[in-house]
């Protein structure tokens, strides 16, 4: 992927089923829809697709507040917000799940599905600086998943508000 399909920014536009800027983090598909540029840095949207998984590796953001909605198949959601609420659950297609700034979270594919989500704006930018570009739309290949190296993923989560938490156990 050569340029972005998305405007240079705040214009109207339409993106078709398979448009959007693609790239391939992990064993997932990520399609991002409306990004900084696009929005006055308000919010990103972007749609992430996969197959049953790993969990991400759990993390907060100081800035970024991020929403889970379902649409197809189902995740497993922890949250921690350090204060005494922990919880873990499983959202299923027509589900949403909300994780305010500063709340430790992950999440896992647990059905084949499709998660739209909207963040605070930029969030995005840590997709593009360590995930692979791609023109393939749909859930990735074996052959085409892309592990970035966690070394690479700590120093441009620090740029992008992406606060990876060392050792902590997810639980049930």
């Amino acid at each position: 992927m050569s340029h972005s399909a998305l405007p240079a920014g705040p214009a109207p536009y339409f993106l078709g089923e398979a448009d959007g800027d693609k790239l391939v983090m992990f064993d997932q598909l990520f399609t991002l829809l409306a990004t900084a540029p696009q929005t006055s840095r308000e919010f990103d949207a972007f749609l992430t697709e996969g197959r049953p998984g790993r969990p991400v590796p759990p993390h907060f953001h100081a800035l970024t507040h991020e929403t889970f909605f379902v649409l197809e198949g189902a995740i497993r959601l922890w949250v921690d917000d350090q204060n005494g609420h922990r919880e873990t659950r499983v959202l299923e297609a027509g589900h949403f799940g909300y994780v305010p700034k500063n709340t430790i979270h992950s999440y896992r594919i647990e059905q084949t599905g499709k998660i739209f989500g909207v963040t605070s704006g930029g969030f995005s930018d840590f997709f593009r600086a360590v995930g692979r570009p791609t023109d393939t739309a749909g859930i990735p290949e074996p052959d085409a998943f892309h592990i970035p190296d966690f070394s690479v993923m700590a120093a441009e989560g620090a740029r992008h508000d992406v606060n990876f938490v060392a050792d902590y156990a997810l639980f049930d």
